[in-house]
């Protein structure tokens, strides 16, 4: 056995150079995109809309459509965790900050209930409120599709959960005088 041992190596290292030099792997780069519900959202929505796509990471947007008075909102965005990891959030380009980068409050959490991302994004000074006249983000978010998802598929649905609502200038936080507002989530997909 111990003389056959360096003749077997030999011809492995024949056989490998021969086809190269090593194995080869052929690697596919997963793609998700997400479909919108309400892709031009009308008067008096809140809706999810693609912003960007990096392989399996979606950035998407959560618009504010023509809403007079809008002081601020809170909701939860439901998704399946075995399907989608909830990857962050961004408040930089949220039209709240225009006129007014003081005073505002952003929070989320993705932690406390499993499959929800609860947004909080309000400003403090009920004197303050911003006519919204065109789609416009309120705040950014990110999800990573953890495996194939077919399109249509419910364990790539993003959607609205209860409770939220929309306030107007009306009331100091924490107070409220609700907006009514349609609610458009969508669809994940990834392959």
């Amino acid at each position: 056995m111990s003389r056959r041992l360096p003749a077997l190596i030999a011809a492995v290292a024949l056989v490998l150079a021969s086809c190269g030099g090593g194995s080869s792997t052929t690697t596919t780069t997963v793609v998700a995109r997400f479909t919108a519900d309400a892709p031009n959202p009308g008067q008096g929505t809140i809706a999810i809309l693609q912003d960007s796509t990096n392989g399996a990471s979606v950035t998407l947007r959560i618009t504010v459509t023509e809403v007079t008075n809008f002081f601020g909102a809170a909701f939860r965005i439901t998704y399946d965790p075995n399907a989608l990891l909830f990857g962050g959030w961004d408040t930089s380009s949220s039209f709240l900050s225009e006129g007014s980068s003081n005073n505002i409050l952003f929070s989320e959490d993705h932690t406390t209930i499993g499959g929800t991302v609860v947004v909080v994004a309000t400003r403090l000074s009920p004197a303050l409120p911003v006519n919204v006249t065109t789609t416009s983000t309120l705040v950014k978010i990110n999800f990573i599709a953890r495996k194939p998802i077919a399109a249509g598929a419910t364990e790539g649905r993003l959607d609205f959960g209860d409770p939220k609502q929309v306030c107007d200038g009306t009331v100091a936080a924490p107070g409220c005088n609700p907006i009514v507002v349609s609610w458009f989530g969508g669809g994940l997909s990834a392959k």
